[in-house]
């Protein structure tokens, strides 16, 4: 399975075992839970940055992802968002955005991939259509 793969990207990368051969769930909708952005100089900036270069160069999973759940014909061009985080629960959130090239009823799609901390391991992934507000 396609979410696997991000993954296995991270793990491979920092030596980490390979996550269990059970489908990570993908969840309809945005992640529930109060989250806080980071700053550019929080200390998980440098993680971060290697999950989106996996994310990045892997960017056809994100399209997957979305097509699979919705009916889409135009282009989705995903562009990173925000990491944010959220303490009360241990997880990171990393946040990618298509936007709707011709907008009528909807904003665009995303993508927001939740990783359990401390060991950044790939926990959820929630996609929506973003409504127009």
């Amino acid at each position: 399975m396609p979410l696997l793969l991000l993954s296995a990207l991270y793990c491979h990368r920092h030596h980490q075992p390979l996550p269990s051969s059970k489908p990570l769930p993908v969840i309809p909708g945005y992640y529930p839970h109060y989250h806080q952005p980071l700053s550019p100089d929080h200390p998980l900036q440098p993680q971060i940055s290697v999950l989106r270069q996996d994310i990045e160069a892997n960017e056809n999973l994100l399209r997957q992802l979305v097509r699979q759940r919705y009916d889409v014909k135009s282009p989705l061009e995903f562009r990173f968002s925000y990491a944010g985080l959220d303490s009360a629960n241990s997880r990171l959130i990393i946040r990618y955005f298509a936007p709707d090239a011709q907008p009528h009823e909807l904003a665009g799609w995303q993508v927001q991939l939740v990783y359990r901390l401390p060991k950044l391991t790939l926990d959820s992934i929630y996609v929506w259509a973003v409504p127009l507000e």
